[in-house]
């Protein structure tokens, strides 16, 4: 059948329906909820209800005076949750339908010990006892350990003994255990969470389930899938989880939200086994999240927020509130620090109006009605200007190799003696928009002859075992994801083009040239190796100046060149010659002189 007599078929057949069904609009009814550094206790909430209910949120999330961290491996008692025990029912609610008790998930406990297991059973079933009491629709769970993290393998206790494999099982185990304890007292809980599989990009993706285990093994959040696999094991058929999408923070554009949605709801394939894939895919729900000190600039460092003006602020808030709403499934929540909705302390000028009219555009079916883009351009642009401003491009003097020295085997070992005649570059150091200090030292050495440029680099690593390599092939996306080493030149000295080579601690490559259009076509000839050393991986590139398209420079010739690197778990970039954010920003790339 051609397509268009499949296009005819559809279209009486679509005039069939339409003619025999009257479809009755249905509103969708998404909730917002407000959680943050005001967050009250219940016997606050029971006293103040009725002004809290004024603001636009459909629920809270609240905290307990007996205690939140609820794995923590000691039973609590009783006695210490007696006052939200009495506090919680008498809690008048009206306009907030959908209110959540937060669980945080620090904890020093062992996995594999059951009796710290029987303790955070116990404590689970009193803390959801709260939420019961409360009439709330289900439990808040903090994954981020504000204090010792649970989740992450490198660090376990048994790590030497136990494979990721047998810790997956176990924790898996444990999930199970979590959901029934919050079961036996509030049946179908909902549990929102801040972040699942929305923090887990990466691993989304087709690759080796070998190579996919080993990068997920150095995760900081390693384990925390297997919980997940355990809570849909076990969980009733009642029970929701929220996936909160936490980095929806910072978004500035709507593909960003729906980009979301697609790896939550269909990527998740990747990392969801196929026996649990019917209660992920009906019991799993995609959530978002709204920081409002991010848009209002009342964070402690400067962020995009602070380049706005009021404004914009205001317009980027209820961008993000209004495609929050669109794209979750049902539930947003809203965090802040630095101000107190309940109080109305610091609260940004505009802030509720933003929310309100956002809701209301929503409801009414309405598009938004206006293009954040040029605000965030401008904003963007003021903050890279005040960043780039400050910084002072580095320079550097390039040897050349000496005739009777020969040129450095392409082996990853750094000990030719070509590199004891190289120039030794100044360590990278942090990007602008990131920490003061690095964690690690990375220092690099180059020569030149007049086939090819040499560069060596000794990549300085306390953590052996948190090196991360994404991408298994040539020119493979995932690299990106993973620990890499980036080198830039800019073409006969120009800041464009500029040809990148890139390359992980497993050899994987990656090049492109950029005019500013990123050409993934540009694959030319070079050679490259990494190898380990103590407290450390090295790389070694031999790159010809044919395969960059210029001619080997002679004496005195510039080159606008920068050595970037990314320590993907450490959460660490770093550049040789200051970056403000980014390592393509090529008009702040550094000067090699050649001599």
């Amino acid at each position: 059948m051609s397509c268009h007599r499949v296009l005819l078929w559809v279209c009486c057949a679509a005039v069939a329906l339409s003619a025999q069904t009257t479809l009755t609009p249905r509103s969708v009814d998404k909730k917002l909820i407000e959680y943050g550094w005001d967050v009250r206790f219940p016997d606050y909430v029971r006293d103040h209800i009725r002004e809290m209910e004024a603001l636009p949120f459909d629920g809270l999330v609240f905290k307990l005076r007996g205690g939140g961290r609820v794995m923590t491996p000691k039973a609590f008692d009783e006695a210490q949750y007696a006052a939200d025990f009495e506090a919680c029912p008498q809690i008048q609610w009206e306009r907030f339908t959908d209110n959540f008790v937060i669980f945080w998930a620090a904890s020093d406990q062992d996995w594999f010990d059951d009796s710290h297991w029987q303790a955070i059973e116990t404590n689970t079933r009193l803390m959801t006892r709260a939420a019961r009491l409360a009439r709330c629709v289900g439990i808040c769970f903090d994954h981020e350990p504000y204090g010792t993290n649970p989740w992450a393998y490198n660090r376990a206790q048994h790590r030497d003994e136990r494979s990721f494999a047998e810790y997956e099982a176990k924790v898996r185990q444990r999930g199970a255990q979590f959901i029934r304890a919050v079961e036996a007292e509030l049946p179908g809980a909902t549990i929102l969470t801040f972040f699942q599989l929305s923090y887990f990009a990466s691993f989304m993706a087709p690759m080796d389930p070998a190579e996919r285990a080993a990068g997920l093994s150095s995760h900081s959040y390693a384990l925390l899938p297997a919980f997940l696999h355990g809570i849909l094991d076990a969980a009733g058929p009642g029970v929701t989880v929220i996936d909160g999408n936490e980095g929806a923070y910072y978004y500035t554009n709507s593909a960003s939200y729906l980009s979301m949605v697609h790896q939550v709801t269909q990527r998740a394939r990747y990392l969801i086994d196929p026996a649990v894939w019917d209660r992920y895919h009906n019991q799993v729900q995609v959530g978002q999240a709204l920081y409002v000190d991010q848009y209002f600039g009342l964070r402690a460092r400067k962020v995009l927020g602070h380049y706005m003006p009021l404004e914009d602020q205001q317009r980027w808030f209820a961008h993000n509130v209004y495609w929050a709403l669109h794209t979750a499934d049902r539930y947003v929540w809203c965090y802040s620090e630095r101000m107190n909705w309940w109080t109305g302390k610091d609260v940004p000028v505009g802030a509720v109006d933003a929310i309100r009219a956002a809701r209301e555009r929503l409801a009414a079916g309405k598009p938004l009605g206006f293009d954040l883009a040029p605000a965030v351009e401008r904003a963007q642009q003021r903050q890279r200007d005040e960043v780039a401003g400050r910084l002072k491009r580095r320079s550097a003097e390039i040897a050349r190799r000496p005739a009777e020295v020969a040129a450095p085997a392409v082996d990853g070992r750094l000990d030719d003696a070509a590199w004891s005649k190289a120039a030794a570059l100044e360590p990278l150091g942090p990007l602008a928009s990131g920490p003061d200090k690095l964690s690690a030292e990375t220092r690099a050495q180059v020569l030149y002859d007049e086939k090819a440029l040499y560069v060596a680099v000794r990549c300085g690593e306390p953590k052996a075992d948190a090196v991360r390599s994404q991408g298994t092939r040539h020119d493979d996306a995932g690299i990106w994801q993973g620990d890499v080493l980036d080198l830039m030149v800019g073409v006969d000295g120009k800041t464009l083009p500029f040809v990148h080579f890139m390359v992980n601690p497993k050899g994987v490559a990656w090049d492109a040239r950029h005019t500013p259009e990123t050409d993934l076509s540009f694959s030319p000839p070079w050679e490259r190796a990494v190898g380990t050393a103590e407290g450390a991986w090295t790389v070694e590139m031999v790159i010809p100046w044919s395969s960059m398209g210029m001619a080997a420079p002679k004496p005195g010739t510039a080159l606008r060149v920068n050595l970037c690197r990314q320590r993907s778990a450490a959460h660490e970039l770093s550049a040789w010659s200051p970056m403000a954010e980014g390592f393509l920003e090529h008009d702040l790339f550094g000067t090699w002189t050649f001599r």
